[in-house]
């Protein structure tokens, strides 16, 4: 019985090796070619932590087994470079020019919830600028009625698709913004919107983003209500989706003139397609300075971090910060950039 059990579990191990072994490739395949390969990526950091639990049972048991995932964990670790990090911060006096940016998905500041209450979500929010002091703060899902004051950032960019539409993405800054603009993506109310900051004699150009939502609720009534094939469709279709408009957010920003930071609710993890697309030639906030796992989101208590501050090469990040309380589904993020 033990022998078998044994066999049973090492037939277990070399299933999820060989599946993290396969997510290698997540970030170069095009959900639009291989919709349901692209699930995998939200499957990356259990199929790690499994990986961990089998190469330490197997050094405990003294077996040679230990070497199937160990292996595959050390490619993993230099492979993504974004599952778990250990940093200190930077020096911000060695920079010319630094810029501290907040990215934070609201939920409608809990607008439709019934916990925390309105004035709870106004103080949390005060508290949160006060302690951090962001340069330019970029909210999604912003919604029309709040009692958030942001009063102390001069110049705002507030956009919602049209008259109706109640859900919109804010950026607030303590720069001058000297343009604007949204993409209003067709068939969704998912957006992204950028706004051109000038800092000093710089221009930086500030993308907020909040691409397409899975739509998929934590709890085991809308699991088991909308059933396993039709979350799997929907899932297949998010991503395409993604795919879409982050082509859109490219063709865009490969015509800036300025330095970028992309930042916002990416709606998928650093295992992406879509992150690896978005990261090219763009430095991660979180892998330079980031400690920890980086989570953003918590599905049913499932860490993930989805939520990205991205710079440009030429951008260094001097300080990352996760934030430890929410009023939201997701935690705000906050990262120091400094330049030369």
């Amino acid at each position: 019985m033990l022998r078998f059990l044994g066999k049973l579990l090492f037939v277990i191990n070399l299933l999820v090796a060989l599946l993290l072994l396969i997510s290698f490739v997540l970030p170069y395949l095009p959900p639009s070619v291989f919709p349901t390969l692209s699930l995998l990526s939200l499957a990356v950091s259990p199929l790690i932590l499994l990986n961990v639990f089998f190469a330490i049972y197997w050094l405990l048991r003294f077996k040679k087994r230990i070497w199937f995932s160990l292996v595959v964990l050390v490619v993993a670790y230099f492979h993504f470079q974004a599952f778990f990090e250990i940093s200190a911060s930077g020096d911000r006096d060695s920079y010319d020019k630094s810029l501290k940016v907040l990215s934070y998905n609201v939920r409608l500041f809990n607008a439709y919830e019934k916990i925390p209450k309105e004035d709870s979500v106004a103080n949390t929010l005060k508290n949160l600028i006060a302690t951090h002091q962001p340069d330019v703060l970029c909210i999604q899902e912003y919604y029309a009625k709040n009692k958030v004051d942001f009063s102390s950032y001069p110049f705002q960019y507030i956009h919602f698709k049209d008259s109706n539409h109640k859900l919109g993405h804010a950026i607030f800054s303590r720069y001058p913004i000297i343009d604007r603009g949204a993409f209003d993506f067709e068939g969704t109310y998912n957006n992204t919107i950028f706004a051109d900051v000038k800092v000093g004699n710089d221009t930086l150009r500030v993308y907020n983003l909040h691409l397409q939502s899975l739509g998929i609720l934590p709890t085991v009534d809308f699991l088991q209500q909308r059933g396993a094939e039709k979350i799997r469709k929907r899932m297949r279709e998010t991503f395409v989706q993604q795919e879409y408009q982050v082509k859109q957010v490219l063709q865009h920003k490969a015509k800036c003139p300025y330095e970028t930071l992309v930042s916002g609710d990416f709606n998928n993890t650093a295992f992406s397609y879509i992150y690896q697309k978005l990261k090219l030639e763009m430095n991660d906030a979180f892998e330079e300075r980031g400690n920890g796992l980086g989570a953003t989101f918590s599905f049913n208590h499932y860490p993930l971090r989805i939520d990205f501050i991205l710079a440009s090469e030429t951008i260094d990040c001097i300080e990352f910060t996760t934030g430890d309380y929410s009023f939201s589904d997701h935690y705000p993020i906050i990262a120091t950039l400094g330049w030369h």
